[in-house]
Formats: structure tokens, C-alpha cells, sequence
């Protein structure tokens, strides 16, 4: 029924009314193995870039460059393509938008020959049509039936005939028992994912897909461990199945008991990574247990939660725990050590946060076939799991009574106070000689701001200072590493110029090199892709005569060939092969990919007074050569990407040598304090103690802390960690440096809102007609399912994502030819939101001025709407960020996310550009324009600060407002006065080093009285 009523819909809207024979004004459509190509001959082509087609052609369109704008689709000089699995992943409407043919939504039954152990094995499947099975062809994503029937596969159909091809050109005296598995296993997969497809008795095969691969060990007589990849299992099982797996493949299939696991191509990187690190030799055990990122790639093998040890001998497994409180000189493998019973736990678990942790440790434990858990420096019994379980109900009683979470914290760590004394000793006398240190230096050549093209404001000036202070010292200082000045965080609030402090600072540094006769060393800068092409600009506008002898964008697309060895693998792929048989890093076997140091010739990467401009992918991907280089400075911009100690990005930032380095960062904390922790241990390797030492003084306080305290004990100890930092950071907020910024002004359309957000009552409209009909609808049926359902959780919680979508449009949901095809009522219909008359006011207002506007919707399905409907109201061609656009041009690009900013700036006058509230997040200015609508609001606070402060930073000359148009209930208080009360009702530290929480969908059912 919906399809018919869309094509009729198609069929008024296009002038020649079947789009699929290459109507006029809409895409022609080719398929081939490779995708499918949608374009327009050069009369249509003209009409396209003209803006004036038709609705559905403008549609098209839309759809096509949201997709290009998100790097899936790719554009030619009359069109686009699709890859063959993003024509499979297309949705409903976007097929119906770019009439594709429709997708099959009929059975398909597969005819099995042989058995799986045998080289015969054969598997065919066929779609039943009419009530018969029918031969079918596959062309890339297209199924043909018959000559005249064709249909688009969807992904899980993909999924069961890319597996058959890829089986099927296996020659069959070739095929082993592990290929035909894992055709079955796919099969398996492709029915779960959504495929009707009947798979006779294999239905019966327990076909699973690992979700991650962790590691088990046994400890060999000689004291060394012999890893294995855990995949859900025993040791017994995954060490004499092992072989069913082909370690080279990018994907494998393994038969465990009465399971068939399937493992991906991420997966079985993590299986060759356990594999080929395989051995830990006895004298590196200890280091293994305490680093063991140091010996896995934990992006590819889960260490968080531990790994299970079998000691020989014993017969029974053992859960280690990586990284916790308590983990000290544990005798990890002490065969006398007995396990301890399980309620032992009734006094090891303090509060909420530890029994959530301990379960966690036990779901992993069970999973790996684990008897034991160590927690807290104890081995607890967990063979009988029974008894475990009420042991655990007893103690979530315990704490939701209250009845013990006043006691001691310190009182549960089994360690002596001798061993915290060193620690704590260690830490703070060390951390508080370097602070004094700092503090006491004063610059000797300040810098001379008649070389630089633009002048500093005061803050800057002090900033490049600051950095001047850690360049001086880190050059003077000869001694240990961790005595020595090595770095810093500039934390300064976004906005503030924290690029042109760092490129400043760099100059200064080459200027100080040599009036003191030092080596004028080549420069690195690392930052995020999409912020590559803006410090490449940045160097031109920063000085009147570039200090560089040259600079190299070192990233693929641009200068990275030039650099690059022939033949040679990426290192980060080469990493797993360089241990030798006693685990250590094998330097002989080393082979650099870049063409570094002196024998590298005119080919050298390293050269003197060089600025290398590189990403954080690249800095993993070529870690040892850039390891390799002795660099003058090292900035590391938007550098939260070195926040998990565990990555190897953070293990080559960690490892490059240089005089100084510099991380920018205007958010020191994005989840938790464990990233100011990396950050800073990164600049100043051991200025805040090791983990061990850092969670103990300042984590642990917070995570016990009670619900009502919780607030004042993150302050307290925000400023606490902020003063441990010291002079080795940075950070100043916007509104108390640019005092000669314009103003920004927040109105919201709910009364009282936020101490800094005042209310306009023209921000605000009272729904009606089909809005309101559609909000109580909503509401009223929640009451009656409410009423009649065992668990109300899920009903809650589609209730609440309704209320958010009828608060935007009331036919937000409804197919979008609907909303489009009359081009003239396109007011109208927007009108029908209270929220969108509102922000359509504003526009008005906002044109009238000349002025320009960034429009915030999460909802990909609403920005296409709302930009075609703007597109025609005020006559624009609205441009679309959702933050996939491609950072860095290449050969053949038209499109980046920069020059799609630049585009929209570059119109005189008013403008409109709509942007998700998470592409905001990194990296964009956008100080042509200074008005902000949050059509749709992001549930975290601080990704709404961070996308208003898009447009409030150096460089706006206008008054800045951020508009928050509300949809009220003529009754009660609506969606959008919950969630704006809730998001005001978040702590907002400015200059602590603690985040905002964010609003939960919890505390949203619960102020609507949905919980």
C-alpha cells in the first residue's frame, strides 16, 4: 500500500512519469558488479545545477550529495556512484527517493549437496517467485529474475551470495571442512540479519559471530605464558581447535562444542595478534601482566576486562584483571595460592560502582570458562555460580539500603601503607620539583611580533609565553626523563587561537635553536584528517615569511608517496611480526616503511627546519619510522585522541623523540578522568604518578562518593588534580580573555531556563492540530500498553523517541515525496510544527538583517526536508555537514567539509547551513556566521556548547545568538520543556578538569512520568 501511494505520488511530480526508463529531470540509473551509477545527460545536468527541476530531482539530489557528504557515495562529472554494500544499505525511503528497483522481500530456499566435512560440499540458493523457485543472477547488488524482473538485494541477502560466490570459486579439491563452515556460518548470519530464507536442517546449527577476541594464557613449566585467542571459550576448546583456522585469512570460522563461531575480518586481526605474539617468556611475565598493551594491540584484543590463566598442572582457569586499583605485586601465578570463597565479596564491594565492576569481571570470567576472579588483590571463587548469584542479590540489597557506603574506601585495599608511602612520596615530590621549577623560570628572549602577519591578543601573547617557558627548559635539561621538562597541555577553552599560539611558538622555537647554535630540527604537527587542510592555511596566514624550508602534508592522497619505501607494509602491520622467540622487540628485523635519517638521501622525511603535517591514522600506521626521527617540536592538536593509554597512537605519541611537545586540546576530559591522566602522562611523563597512584587520589574519590555529593566531590577534586597539574597546563575560558568579543546571547522559549540563558516568549509556540492530535496519540496509547505490559522499558522508550520526532514535525516520520511535492505549500507544511514556526520567524528575521545562520538537526531524514523546503522558501542551496566530509583534497575531489564552510560564508548576505551537532564537535569555525538555531538538541550539554562555539571565537565581529525554539502542550509541560530543564540542570565546569553528564533517557522517562 505505501509503495503504490508513493509511485502515484512519483508519478504526478515527474513530467515523464517512469523514472526507471530515464525520465526527464531524474537520474538514469546503470548497475554492474561494482554498484550502481545514477546520472543525468548534460540538458538534465544543467537543470540539476540550476536549482530549478523538479521537486524529485532536487530530492535526488539531496539524497545523493548527503551521501557523498558522508564518503559513500562517489561523484563523477554527471554523477554519482554507489558501491555495490552501500546500494545494499540503503533504507526504504532513500531507494523509493532514487527509484531503485524495489527490494526482494520474498523467501528464498537454499539447496544444500554433501556434507560439510566434504570437499563436495555445494550450496545454492534460489528465490521462490510465484510460488516456484527460480533461477536468479546477481549483478553487483541487483538480483535479475526472469528478463524482466529486478530487484535491489538488501545487506543480509548481500551477506548469503557474496559468501557463495567467494565459496564457489574455491576450486573443490581445494575446499577444506573451515571453508564450507564458514558458508554455512554466513548463511546463518544473513538469515539472522533479516534474510527469509530457509536453510533446511543447517537451521540447526548454532552459528555465533564474536563480538571481540580476548586472551587466554597458560603458564608452560618454565614459568612463560602460551597465549591463545579467546573467543567465548574454554582453553581446552580454542587450543585444540585452533587449527581449523587459516590465520592469514580475513575472516575464519571455528567449531567449538555445538557452536560454529564466525569471526570477521577485525576479528581475526585480533586472533593473528594473540597468535603471533604468542609466547611471553618468564622474565617478561611480570611486565606483561603489568602492561600488556605493550605486547597487544589493545585496539584489536580486549584488555580491559582481563584475560584467564591456566596454571599446568592445576586444572583450573584463573581470571587476571589488567589495570586495576589494587593490582600491585600480586603473586599473579603462585600455584600454592588457594581461591578464596565467594563471600568474601560481601566485604570487598563498598558501593554501586564496584559491584557493577565485578560483574563485569565475572560475565568475562564465565565466558572464558574462568573457576577464579581476582578483585582487589584477592582470588575469589567463582565455580559455583548459584550460590554466587544470591551472594551478589544480597549485596546489591546491602547497597541500595545505605547500610555501609559511609565506611572507609581504603579500608578494603589489601597492600600495605609502606608501599602507598613510597608511591604518594615518589609522585608529589617529583611532580611538585618540576612545578617549582616551572614557576620560577622566566623567559630570556621574548618574541619579536613584527615577523608575524598577525598580532596576538594579550592572551596569546601570554600563551606562546607559557610554551616559551617549556621550550627553554626542555633544551637547557640534559637529565632523566623524568626529571626532565618534556611538555605540556594547552587547554585553553575553543576558540581562543590555540593553532596560532603553536605555530607562534614553533618559530620561536627554530629562532632560539639557533641564536643558542642548536640543530634547527624538522617540526611534526599531528592532528585529526579534518583539521590537516586547516593548519596547511593557518601556516600562510601566520607568517610574513614562512620559517620552513618547506612543508609536507604526510598523508595519503598527498605527499606520503613521496616519502613511502616501495614494497614495504605498513609498520603497524609489521608490528606483530618483529618479536623474537623471547618476546622482545627484534631491531634487526625492523623495517622502516618512510625514508628516514641520513642514508635516506633526497628521499629524507627528516630534514632540518621541515614541517611535517600528519594525521593521528598515519602516526599509527608508521610509528616506528616517525619513532625514528629526532624532531624539534611535536604538536598534537585536538590531542584527546591520545586519551586511552591502550591505543597504539598513544604508544608511537608516547614514543616519538623530541625536545618539546605540545598537546591542544580544548576538552582535557571528554569521558573520564583516565584522559587528563594520558594526556598529561604524555607531556610530562610522571608529573601525576603512574594509574595506579592517579586513581587512588583522585578517581576513587568520585566513584564512591553518593549521589548527592557526588557534584561538589568532582569539583573539589577537579580543582585538586587542576593544581597537581600545575604550570604544565594551560587553560583559560573564552569569556574571560576575548573581553573585546562580541556578545553572545542564548534565548531559549522556556521560562528559567539556565542562569545564563534568558527567556523570549517569541521562542516558544503551543502545538496544535495534527502536532497535538499526534502528541497525546503518543501519550495516550503509552497509558494503555503501560497497563497491560509485564516490562514497560522498551514501550517507554519508543514512546520517548515519538514525542522527540512529533516535537520536530508531526510528519517528521511520513515518506518524503509527501513533504515535497507541492513546492509552493512549503511554508505551510513547515508551519504545521510549532518548534519549526518559530524557527522560521527567526529566519525571516535573520534575512532581513543579512545576516548568516548555522540550523543544529541530528536527524539526517529532517535536514533533507528542511533543506529543500529552505532551499525554495528563501531561495538558497543550503549545504549539509553530518561529519564524514572528506578533510583532505584530493585528485578529483570537489568536496570538503572546509570548502563547504568556505562556500557558505562566501555568500553576501543571508545564508543557512545545517550541521549535526556531533560534526561540530572538532575542529569547525564558522565566523561568517553569528546566529545558531538548535532545531533538535544533542542530550549532551557540552556537544551543544561545543557546536554553539562554532561561530563564537576569534575572528566574529557580530554579536552572536543561539536561538532554542520550544514546542509547548497547552496543558503540561512537553518534551522540550523536560529536556531543556534537564539539560540546564547539568554542572558545567568551565576551568575544572571534570565533564557535564549527560541526560540519560532514564532521567527523560522519568521527568515526563513515562518511568
Amino acid at each position: 500500500m505505501m509503495k503504490s501511494r508513493l509511485r502515484k505520488i512519483l508519478r504526478s511530480i515527474l513530467p515523464d512519469g517512469d523514472n526507471h526508463q530515464g525520465g526527464a529531470e531524474s537520474f538514469h540509473l546503470t548497475f554492474d558488479d561494482d554498484g550502481v551509477k545514477l546520472y543525468l545527460d548534460k540538458h538534465e545536468l544543467e537543470i540539476f545545477l540550476s536549482g530549478k527541476g523538479s521537486p524529485n530531482l532536487n530530492l535526488q539530489g539531496v539524497v545523493l550529495r548527503m551521501l557523498e557528504e558522508q564518503g559513500l557515495a562517489t561523484r563523477f562529472p554527471n554523477g554519482f556512484s554507489l558501491d555495490v554494500p552501500v546500494a545494499a544499505s540503503l533504507d526504504d525511503e532513500q531507494i523509493e527517493i532514487l527509484v531503485l528497483p524495489p527490494q526482494f522481500k520474498g523467501e528464498f530456499t537454499a539447496s544444500i549437496k554433501g556434507h560439510s566435512n566434504s570437499k563436495g560440499f555445494s550450496v545454492k540458493v534460489l528465490p521462490v517467485f510465484n510460488g516456484g523457485q527460480v533461477p536468479c543472477r546477481i549483478k553487483g547488488a541487483l538480483m535479475e529474475v526472469g528478463p524482466d524482473n529486478r530487484y535491489l538485494l538488501d545487506y543480509s541477502q548481500l551477506i548469503a551470495f557474496q559468501a557463495l560466490e567467494k565459496h564457489s570459486m574455491l576450486p573443490e579439491n581445494l575446499r577444506k571442512s573451515s571453508d564450507n563452515l564458514r558458508l554455512l556460518a554466513s548463511l546463518q548470519m544473513a538469515k539472522r540479519s533479516g534474510m527469509n530464507i530457509d536453510l533446511s536442517h543447517f537451521e540447526r546449527i548454532n552459528v555465533e559471530k564474536a563480538e571481540e577476541v580476548g586472551v587466554i594464557a597458560k603458564q608452560l613449566p618454565d614459568g612463560s605464558l602460551e597465549l591463545f585467542p579467546s573467543v567465548g571459550d574454554g582453553l581446552d576448546e580454542i587450543e585444540n581447535r585452533l587449527g581449523q583456522l587459516d590465520i592469514n585469512s580475513d575472516g575464519g570460522v571455528i567449531r567449538i562444542k555445538n557452536k560454529v563461531v564466525i569471526l570477521d575480518e577485525e576479528r581475526m586481526s585480533g586472533v593473528r595478534e594473540v597468535m603471533n605474539n604468542r609466547r611471553i617468556p618468564s622474565e617478561s611475565v611480570v611486565d606483561f601482566i603489568n602492561s600488556p598493551s605493550a605486547f597487544l594491540d589493545a585496539s584489536l584484543v580486549n584488555l580491559d576486562l582481563g584475560f584467564s590463566v591456566r596454571v599446568l598442572g592445576v586444572g583450573k582457569i584463573k581470571h587476571m584483571d589488567f589495570g586495576g586499583l589494587e593490582q600491585g605485586n600480586n603473586d599473579w601465578f603462585g600455584v600454592e595460592q588457594s581461591s578464596s570463597p565467594p563471600e568474601l565479596i560481601n566485604k570487598l564491594i563498598k558501593s554501586h560502582e564496584e559491584l557493577e565492576d565485578f560483574q563485569r569481571k565475572l560475565d568475562v570470567a564465565c565466558s572464558q570458562g574462568a573457576q577464579t576472579v581476582d578483585y582487589q588483590g584477592e582470588c575469589v571463587d567463582i565455580s559455583n555460580i548459584k550460590n554466587l548469584e544470591s551472594i551478589l542479590g544480597k549485596v546489591a540489597s546491602r547497597l541500595d539500603e545505605k547500610e555501609q557506603l559511609e565506611e572507609d574506601f581504603y579500608q578494603t585495599v589489601d597492600r600495605t601503607d609502606t608501599q602507598v608511602g613510597i608511591i604518594v612520596k615518589d609522585a608529589e615530590d617529583n611532580g611538585e620539583s618540576l612545578r617549582t621549577r616551572l614557576d620560577a623560570y622566566t623567559v630570556k628572549n621574548q618574541p619579536d611580533w613584527e615577523i608575524y602577519a598577525r598580532k596576538p591578543f594579550p592572551h596569546q601573547e601570554e600563551g606562546v609565553n607559557w610554551m616559551l617557558k617549556l621550550i627553554e627548559l626542555s633544551t637547557l635539561d640534559k637529565g632523566d626523563s623524568f626529571e626532565r621538562i618534556q611538555g605540556g597541555v594547552l587547554a585553553d577553552d575553543m576558540g581562543l587561537g590555540k593553532t596560532y599560539m603553536s605555530l607562534v611558538a614553533i618559530n620561536e622555537y627554530l629562532l632560539h635553536s639557533r641564536r643558542n647554535e642548536l640543530k634547527e630540527k624538522p617540526i611534526l604537527i599531528v592532528a585529526p584528517l579534518s583539521l590537516v587542510e586547516n593548519w596547511e592555511q593557518e601556516v600562510s596566514l601566520t607568517y610574513k615569511t614562512i620559517p620552513f624550508k618547506d612543508v609536507k602534508i604526510l598523508q595519503s592522497g598527498r605527499d606520503l608517496a613521496e616519502f613511502k619505501k616501495k614494497g614495504e607494509k605498513r609498520e603497524s602491520v609489521q608490528a606483530s611480526e618483529l618479536l623474537n622467540e623471547e618476546g622482545q622487540m627484534d631491531q634487526d628485523k625492523v623495517r622502516f616503511a618512510l625514508h628516514v635519517g641520513p642514508d635516506a638521501g633526497s628521499k629524507r622525511l627528516d630534514v632540518n627546519r621541515r614541517l611535517v603535517v600528519t594525521t593521528y591514522q598515519t602516526l599509527r600506521d608508521y610509528q616506528f619510522s616517525l619513532c625514528l626521527v629526532d624532531w624539534g617540536m611535536v604538536i598534537f592538536d585536538e590531542a584527546q585522541n591520545l586519551k586511552n593509554p591502550n591505543t597504539l597512537q598513544t604508544h608511537a605519541a608516547k614514543g616519538l623523540n623530541s625536545d618539546i611537545k605540545i598537546l591542544a586540546t580544548g576538552t582535557p576530559v571528554e569521558n573520564s578522568l583516565g584522559d587528563f591522566w594520558c594526556l598529561m602522562d604524555t607531556a610530562q611523563p610522571g608529573l601525576l604518578g603512574d594509574w595506579v597512584y592517579f586513581r587512588d587520589k583522585w578517581v576513587s574519590p568520585i566513584l564512591r562518593a553518593s549521589e548527592d555529593e557526588k557534584d561538589s566531590i568532582r569539583q573539589s577534586v577537579g580543582q585538586d588534580l587542576r593544581s597537581a597539574a600545575g604550570g604544565f597546563m594551560l587553560r583559560r575560558i573564552k569569556e574571560n580573555q576575548l573581553l573585546a568579543l562580541p556578545t553572545k546571547s542564548i534565548y531559549s522559549g522556556v521560562p528559567a531556563s539556565s542562569h545564563n540563558v534568558s527567556y523570549s516568549p517569541k521562542l516558544s509556540s503551543v502545538m496544535s492540530g495534527a502536532q497535538l492530535s499526534h502528541y497525546d496519540e503518543a501519550i495516550e496509547a503509552y497509558r494503555k500498553l503501560r497497563a497491560e505490559a509485564d516490562d514497560v522499558r522498551g514501550i517507554a522508550l519508543s514512546t520517548l523517541q515519538k514525542l522527540r520526532t512529533i516535537s520536530l514535525h508531526p510528519r517528521a516520520g511520513a515518506p518524503l515525496q509527501s513533504l515535497i511535492s507541492n513546492p509552493e505549500s512549503y511554508r505551510e507544511i513547515m508551519s504545521q510544527s510549532a518548534k519549526m514556526r518559530v524557527a522560521l520567524n527567526i529566519l525571516d528575521e535573520i534575512k532581513m538583517a543579512r545576516e548568516k545562520i548555522i540550523i543544529f538537526i541530528i536527524s539526517k531524514n529532517v535536514q533533507r526536508f528542511v533543506k529543500i523546503w529552505l532551499d525554495k522558501i528563501y531561495g538558497l542551496d543550503v549545504n549539509i555537514i553530518n561529519g564524514d566530509t572528506s578533510a583532505v583534497e584530493k585528485k578529483g575531489d570537489s568536496l570538503t567539509r572546509k570548502g563547504l564552510i568556505e562556500q557558505f560564508e562566501s555568500v553576501q548576505g543571508f545564508n543557512a547551513i545545517i550541521m549535526s551537532p556531533v560534526a561540530a564537535g572538532v575542529g569547525l569555525t564558522v565566523v561568517g556566521a553569528n546566529h545558531v538555531i538548535h532545531l533538535e538538541r544533542h542530550w549532551n550539554p557540552a556537544k551543544e556548547a561545543q557546536a554553539t562555539d562554532r561561530i563564537y571565537r576569534i575572528g566574529q565581529r557580530k554579536n552572536v545568538y543561539i536561538h532554542i525554539p520550544t514546542a509547548l502542550h497547552p496543558d503540561y509541560d512537553s518534551f522540550d520543556v523536560h529536556l531543556d530543564r534537564l539539560l540546564s540542570g547539568k554542572l558545567l565546569l568551565k576551568d575544572a578538569v571534570v565533564t557535564t553528564d549527560v541526560v540519560s533517557e532514564g532521567e527523560v522517562l522519568k521527568s515526563l512520568g513515562l518511568e
